[in-house]
């Protein structure tokens, strides 16, 4: 039952992570803001996959 579980919330969160696009307007060149880092559908609640690699990026906004 548990790996059911698990198995049920992996494919739910892993077809949310493939909308996730790099914000394409941002500027290496200069300290600047140019809004969120990532971008796309539902990007807040992509969540994390058990075995994957998983990035965390922290931003703030403002």
């Amino acid at each position: 039952m548990k790996s059911l579980l698990t198995f049920v919330l992996v494919l739910a969160t892993s077809s949310i992570a493939q909308e996730l696009k790099l914000n394409p307007h941002l500027d290496y060149n200069s300290d600047s803001q140019d809004g969120p880092l990532i971008t796309g559908k539902e990007a807040a609640a992509a969540g994390l996959a058990k075995g994957k690699v998983n990035y965390i990026f922290i931003f703030e906004e403002g």
